[in-house]
């Protein structure tokens, strides 16, 4: 089937994020007492001297105020943080929507859960690797935390807390996506509204693990398309923005029209990927695009608010600009919806610019749409 770049512009000319990004996320600490072998952080059990104050986050938090945006909590775990609630308090005071992600771990009890739920928190991020407690804990390196990510879950459930379980995707985690879908639908629904698969990018600790093919990537996104029909929950992928054209290419091949996908594009996110609807603060104030692209180092929020660095960054402009992607995701027609992972693209060959890997989408191609993996 093949899909003319006219055809795509004019169903998503593009979002660009310029004044202000959808989500930024403040690694507030990189304390964290797991060993995860994906760890993007390489995270340690002791704090790091020189993490931001909690007068120098309060100022962060009313820089988000600033933009707009949806400020996540994360690290590490943001639990080694002994300011947590007032610095979370402190948002909701001034009214600035938070979410966070906390490590299943004996930090994590009923009482802090009930915190967030007192605090207001639109989402808490739970990160489940595997259904069942042998692939879990053998992907996070400490036994129990699979039987603590269920009693998280259970708590949420009870205090109404919305939940985003996070999976990352290996070759170790992928045979188990089906089960995983199961265990989250048939025990986790609700508290479950969103399930993230993470493809994975290789950096930090994750150096050492498997990464699919982009064959195995494409038969997983077919099996995310039909799992999401009907689904309690919204199915979606994170550093994955091909999922984008394929769910196009999905959607045009069943016959919807250009202005129902348009319609469609807020939902699925069209254009956000690193730097174009999300940025990323360090524990120690730097800016970055996004977590996994730690590059350019756009400022630093001890010497400059989080929106002036935003706003004038001329790096995250080019970032921004998907005319200016090189290889395959520059000469792509799906590139102003999509725009390819550029943290993987930077991790492989050292140029955010340039293509990602991961994707096996030849532009133009007029190869008929793979068939899903669950109807072969």
């Amino acid at each position: 089937m093949g899909i003319s770049a006219t055809k795509v512009e004019a169903t998503y000319p593009g979002f660009v994020y310029q004044q202000a990004p959808r989500n930024v996320y403040w690694e507030m600490t990189q304390a964290c007492d797991l060993n995860c072998r994906h760890c993007r952080a390489s995270a340690q059990p002791l704090q790091h001297p020189h993490e931001l104050t909690t007068e120098q986050g309060m100022a962060l938090i009313d820089s988000v105020k600033e933009l707009g945006s949806l400020l996540i909590f994360t690290g590490g775990d943001p639990m080694k943080r002994p300011d947590l609630y007032d610095l979370m308090g402190y948002a909701r005071e001034i009214h600035v929507p938070i979410a966070i992600t906390p490590s299943t771990t004996p930090t994590l009890t009923r009482e802090a859960v009930d915190r967030f739920a007192e605090l207001g928190v639109t989402a808490l991020g739970v990160s489940l690797d595997g259904p069942t407690a042998e692939v879990h804990d053998t992907f996070r390196n400490v036994p129990g935390t699979f039987a603590r990510s269920q009693q998280a879950l259970q708590w949420a459930r009870e205090r109404n807390i919305p939940v985003q379980v996070n999976t990352t995707v290996t070759t170790a985690t992928l045979p188990h996506v089906p089960a995983m879908y199961r265990l989250l639908s048939e025990h986790h629904a609700p508290p479950v509204k969103r399930w993230s698969l993470f493809q994975l990018v290789p950096v930090g600790r994750g150096l050492q693990l498997g990464l699919p093919t982009p064959e195995q990537i494409e038969e997983l996104f077919g099996w995310i398309y039909e799992q999401a029909q009907g689904a309690p929950f919204h199915v979606g992928t994170v550093e994955a923005p091909h999922y984008r054209r394929f769910w196009i290419q999905r959607k045009l091949a069943e016959g919807t029209s250009l202005t129902a996908i348009a319609s469609m594009a807020g939902r699925m996110g069209f254009g956000i990927r690193d730097g174009n609807g999300v940025v990323f603060v360090s524990h120690t104030g730097e800016v970055y695009p996004a977590g996994f692209l730690p590059y350019p180092l756009l400022g630093n929020v001890k010497q400059s608010p989080l929106h002036v660095i935003y706003r004038q960054s001329q790096a995250l402009r080019m970032l921004q600009d998907a005319d200016r992607l090189k290889g395959r995701c520059g000469r792509c027609e799906f590139r102003y919806a999509c725009g390819g992972s550029r943290a993987r693209a930077y991790a492989a060959s050292g140029d955010a610019l340039g293509e990602d890997p991961l994707c096996d989408y030849q532009p133009g191609s007029e190869t008929p749409l793979r068939t899903p993996a669950s109807d072969r």
